[in-house]
């Protein structure tokens, strides 16, 4: 299988599916809960079909796991797994608030391979493979080089369950004296995005699912980044807290989240591997 093959097939269906999903959004929808403050629209599932089609039709031997499956795959021991989530950011889609993304992140034997995430209103494409950096647009982006946390600006985003939507507000409220400011983009796959661009100094969340970050995480770690749970702990696929940062402020930032309660076991099973900071 060739790396790059794969990002190809990749960044060509992910576009496809952001384009669906945008020629979508000024049409009368299908929204349904899966639960609370937990969405699906008609664009999720086509968008999904797209993804699917194309990613089969090369690669049929290759196992996909993707948020709006009706059964999730695990990510299986030695098998490539794509792992997709057709819209990243559906709260923000449904209420055509302009932010979200397609989000497709591939997983080999040695862990993460290739990420791709696209953002179809701006046009932005970000893609990273094992080794060979990540980029923008084709042009080579990094982090940021803020070096204390007064002066960094850090990106967070809501759990649907309330227990851990209120431990995010501690956190907040430990780390907001210490920090420029915070932003949430409704999209993990976007706010982890732009740790890579070196738009924001550092992104957490602590209820995250594999594919919110199996692309991303990637993105942020060929750009020069680091990535660990909230304490500073390595950090693996399928772990539902997640610090990523440019490096600079990072152990300063995990002072932070020492007592912050972990989201519950929402994914399917996932390896074991792939737990480098």
């Amino acid at each position: 299988m060739d790396p790059k093959t794969v990002v190809e097939v990749a960044c060509a269906a992910a576009r496809e599916a952001g384009r669906e999903v945008v020629g979508r959004m000024g049409r009368a929808r299908d929204i349904r809960m899966k639960g609370p403050r937990d969405l699906v629209t008609d664009a999720d599932l086509a968008a999904q079909e797209i993804l699917l089609d194309r990613i089969h039709s090369r690669f049929p031997e290759h196992v996909i796991l993707s948020e709006e499956s009706p059964a999730h795959e695990r990510l299986a021991e030695g098998e490539v797994t794509w792992v997709l989530d057709p819209i990243d950011g559906t709260s923000n889609y449904a209420h055509r608030f302009p932010c979200f993304s397609v989000s497709i992140g591939v997983v080999d034997k040695e862990g993460l391979l290739a990420g791709v995430v696209f953002d179809p209103l701006r046009d932005h494409l970000f893609v990273a493979q094992r080794g060979a950096g990540a980029r923008l647009n084709d042009v080579p982006i990094a982090v940021s080089g803020i070096a204390e946390p007064m002066d960094a600006l850090v990106g967070l985003d809501f759990a649907a369950e309330l227990e851990i939507r209120s431990s995010i507000l501690e956190l907040m409220a430990r780390m907001g004296p210490h920090v420029h400011s915070f932003r949430v983009t409704g999209s993990a796959v976007l706010g982890l995005c732009y740790v890579a661009a070196g738009w924001a100094d550092a992104y957490f969340h602590n209820a995250l699912a594999p594919w919110d970050t199996a692309a991303s995480v990637l993105i942020v770690r060929e750009a020069g980044g680091r990535v660990t749970d909230l304490d500073g702990g390595p950090w693996s696929l399928g772990h539902p807290t997640c610090l990523a940062s440019n490096g600079h402020v990072h152990d300063k930032l995990t002072a932070f989240g020492a007592s912050t309660r972990v989201g519950p076991g929402r994914c399917p099973p996932v390896r074991s591997g792939d737990s480098r900071e």
